[in-house]
């Protein structure tokens, strides 16, 4: 324990203990038994425990899905009978693996693809909304001309998970990054811990517009990536589970091989591969509905290429292909087989019911690349020189019927080679994640790149980025494209120049550095209808536009700008002298900070302009100071409209990051939302601070635009009381945390994970209440949900005048608790397990861990 702790007395601190921890127990005579205050009732009935996955895995630091390895498989094939739920063999493979399975809507299709991600745009919409006719399916239909605030934010530890894995099988087995979706809810696995049986991994689901999201109770070890009419398939212990999307309700299941690898859906049925032939060279395929089997084919496979462990299932409207040192191609109505060769992954599935497989050839043992294969429904073929092939994300009409091939820019009608370019490195096969009517772009490992649609003529680069799995590279709302960044962050590039127009930090969307790591991962982005999302490893968060409807790619918006010099009746905004009027209308947490939602209005009749670098705006209700900081407009000046009567308020989205602000929304009105009763309950004071040269020339907001700006620090009106502020945010929150943690917490095991007093010094500090309130918000923003107790309400500590930070997860018994702790990093003395109990006392209610 630490000198000083209140659940220690001088004469009984322990030793052995450091001197220094950020959680001290309140408890002078921790449980000695793990289990004694949980055996209570009969043993709950568990299923049998997952199959362990490879040995060995993660790699280190951010794991891709795969290395290149020699001497896989061991005869040309996978062999038979690969551990339960499909966990290959710990191979290596190439760096570069697109694992692909696809779904298909029931009337009229565009398949799009982007690195195994597939697009479909049906005519007649099931489930979910499909793009305004006038856009492009995959693409974003809302702007972001200016950088956008966190809608809302979910950390994997609400989810009591340690990080986000894609559902992918492959994927998921090398615990990559991932995700699928349509245009209503992004799927994704949480990791839920290790143990001797493997991972632990929950399907979860998350519906893009109010960040509300469902757990799947049973476990799965992957599923397909389609999701058809809002539902989609994965493999469980020996079954098929049918999912709905929008609820994550099962809707149906049937049995699966226990030893299947690989499932595909398409909106009919699914479809599971195994390697259990009585024949090394064979894979056998089943076709599975809620109603059962429906058949199983046994496909004999010829000789293999090197492959490593790269593995890639497919399914369509009319086919069903695998690949992984082979090509097989089947139909997906009778299963009947219609293509076989030697092969790798990279299969691209096509809008006219075709799928593009790469193929290959041995002879005398020496193995050969290429060509690539179209096999269309009725079994015939067509041959294209080359030896991978890709397709965009996003493809307008014109561009849709159009590949890429070795870097060739390949019309399928005609196999007519366009253009062929030089930026790709040899061995290097690009996501090409837009094609439209003016530029083709592709991320590589290190750089996104746009060229000429007609020539291949270099427009721009720009260093991205890299991002290992097959989900999440960049997306575009048709003027713009949206990417990671090599530091973590995200940023939205001009498509016409691929000038950076906004950029997100790593920390604004909850991106940190792995345990051991310095620099935090690549930060993946999707378009999930108006909503830009990213994800980490540890955080997704969601954007709304902050602009009108995005506009097709490769077309331009009309003029509405100030500066087109096209349009003589633009009303322009100026400057005026007092400061605008801001009015609160809801607070939301993210992993950026406090989000406040105001309605903005310039006290001038010609508006007013916002673009100085530190403008302060401070919120203030009767308890003290709930938010305050500097913005810096001058990167992105605001135009102000005036409420003159037929104008409309601005809405500004403002987030103030750790440090900067006092209140959580639990604490802040009806859950955090402003109403009319509420007028003059908030001050908000605006102080412009300096600018520099005269105001740029802006074009009066039209309706429903939206501005978002983030604090770039604190900054405190003269004369503030922070530490007034600071004692009554915690009593604040105290008080609200209560009714929840007598309701949900009480008699129940939690990690505790700080205690802290005004005077403490420990970790090298003294510890006022503004310091103590820091911490227990940032460990909020981590986790999202934990709570604050005031040591005196509660009689399981000893100690009177702490305040104590728990985390909202509930165990079965304290072990459990410190196995959460292990798994979210912390060591001994910064988190173990708290019995939380209004009617326990202090022994008996702590339990530390080595």
């Amino acid at each position: 324990m630490m000198p000083g702790s209140p659940d220690e007395s001088p004469t009984t601190i322990e030793p052995a203990r450091p001197t220094v921890v950020p959680g001290v127990s309140l408890d002078k005579n921790p449980a000695p038994d793990p289990f004694a205050a949980t055996q209570a009732g009969p043993t709950p009935h568990r299923p049998p425990p997952l199959q362990q996955p490879p040995s060995g895995y993660p790699p280190p630091g951010y794991p891709p899905p795969g290395y290149p390895q020699t001497g896989y498989p061991a005869a040309g094939y996978p062999q038979p009978g690969y551990p339960q739920f499909g966990f290959p063999p710990p191979q290596r493979r190439s760096n570069r693996v697109a694992y692909l399975v696809t779904g298909i809507a029931l009337v009229c299709v565009l398949a799009l693809v982007v690195g195994g991600v597939v697009w479909w745009k049906s005519s007649a919409s099931g489930g979910g909304s499909a793009a305004e006719p006038d856009l492009v399916a995959g693409q974003l239909t809302g702007s972001y001309p200016t950088v956008p605030s966190p809608a809302w934010s979910i950390g994997v530890g609400e989810l009591g998970g340690t990080g986000y894995v894609s559902g992918l099988p492959l994927e998921a087995t090398y615990m990559t990054q991932g995700a699928v979706h349509d245009s209503r809810t992004l799927v994704t696995l949480v990791n839920a811990g290790a143990s001797a049986d493997g991972p632990a991994l929950r399907l979860v689901g998350v519906d893009a517009e109010s960040g509300q999201k469902w757990s799947f109770v049973e476990p799965v070890s992957g599923c397909s990536d389609s999701i058809v009419d809002s539902t989609f398939a994965c493999l469980g212990r020996g079954v098929v589970y049918f999912i709905d999307t929008r609820t994550g309700r099962e809707i149906g299941r049937a049995p699966a091989p226990p030893q299947a690898f690989g499932i595909a859906f398409n909106g009919e049925a699914a479809f599971v591969r195994d390697f259990s032939g009585a024949e090394q060279r064979q894979v056998v395929i089943h076709k599975v509905t809620p109603r059962g089997t429906e058949w199983q084919r046994t496909v004999d496979l010829p000789e293999a290429l090197p492959s490593g462990d790269a593995s890639q299932f497919i399914a369509t409207d009319d086919l069903v292909a695998t690949a992984d040192g082979v090509v097989a191609v089947i139909s997906s109505d009778d299963g009947r087989e219609l293509f076989t060769s030697p092969g790798r992954t990279g299969m691209v599935p096509r809008p006219d019911g075709s799928v593009f497989v790469v193929t290959g050839s041995v002879s005398n043992g020496t193995p050969t690349n290429g060509p690539v294969v179209q096999v269309r429904p009725d079994g015939t073929t067509s041959d294209f020189a080359g030896m991978s092939v890709e397709s965009a994300a996003v493809t307008t009409p014109a561009q849709s019927g159009r590949v890429v091939i070795d870097g060739t820019y390949t019309d399928v009608a005609d196999g007519t080679r366009i253009w062929t370019s030089t930026d790709i490195p040899a061995q290097t096969r690009p996501t090409v994640v837009l094609a439209d009517d003016r530029e083709v772009v592709w991320t590589t490992h290190d750089a996104v790149t746009a060229v000429d649609v007609t020539s291949g003529r270099i427009l721009w680069t720009n260093p991205t980025g890299s991002v290992y799995g097959s989900t999440g590279h960049a997306v575009t709302d048709g003027e713009r494209l949206v990417t990671p960044t090599t530091d973590g962050g995200v940023t939205a590039l001009d498509l016409v120049g691929g000038t950076p127009v906004w950029s997100l930090p790593a920390n604004a969307i909850g991106n940190v550095p792995a345990a051991g790591a310095t620099e935090p991962r690549p930060a993946l982005t999707f378009a999930v209808g108006e909503r830009l999302i990213t994800m980490t490893a540890t955080t997704i968060t969601g954007f709304a536009p902050t602009g009108p409807s995005a506009i097709v790619p490769g077309t331009t918006r009309g003029g509405y700008t100030a500066d087109d010099g096209g349009d003589g009746g633009t009303e322009y905004v100026t400057p005026c002298g007092a400061p605008p009027v801001f009015t609160p209308q809801s607070f939301r947490t993210s992993a950026g900070g406090l989000g406040v939602t105001m309605k903005v209005t310039a006290k001038c009749p010609g508006g007013d302009v916002l673009y100085g670098p530190q403008t302060r705006i401070t919120i203030t209700d009767g308890n003290g100071i709930v938010a305050s900081g500097n913005f810096d407009f001058q990167r992105s000046p605001v135009a102000v409209p005036s409420l003159d009567g037929a104008g409309q308020a601005l809405t500004m989205e403002l987030t103030y990051p750790p440090g900067s602000f006092f209140r959580l929304p639990d604490t802040l009105g009806a859950q955090g939302s402003a109403t009319p009763d509420d007028a003059g309950r908030y001050v908000v004071d605006c102080d412009k601070g300096p600018t520099s040269g005269s105001a740029p020339k802006l074009a009066a907001p039209q309706t429903g635009t939206t501005a978002s700006s983030t604090a770039t620090g604190p900054s405190f009106p003269a004369g503030a009381d922070v530490t007034a502020s600071s004692v009554s945010a915690l009593r604040l929150q105290a008080d609200a945390d209560r009714a929840f943690i007598l309701a949900n917490l009480d008699n129940r095991w939690v990690a505790q994970l700080s205690s802290k007093q005004p005077g403490l010094v420990a970790e090298g500090r003294t510890w006022t209440d503004q310091a103590i309130l820091d911490e227990f918000l940032a460990l909020r923003l981590r986790f999202n949900d934990v709570r604050l107790l005031w040591s005196d309400e509660w009689p399981v500590f000893s100690y009177r005048g702490w305040w104590v930070t728990v985390a909202a997860a509930t165990f079965p018994g304290p072990a459990e608790a410190n196995n959460w702790c292990r798994a979210q990093g912390f060591g001994p003395d910064n988190c173990f397990a708290k019995l939380v109990s209004t009617t326990a006392g202090p022994e008996r209610t702590t339990l530390y861990w080595k």
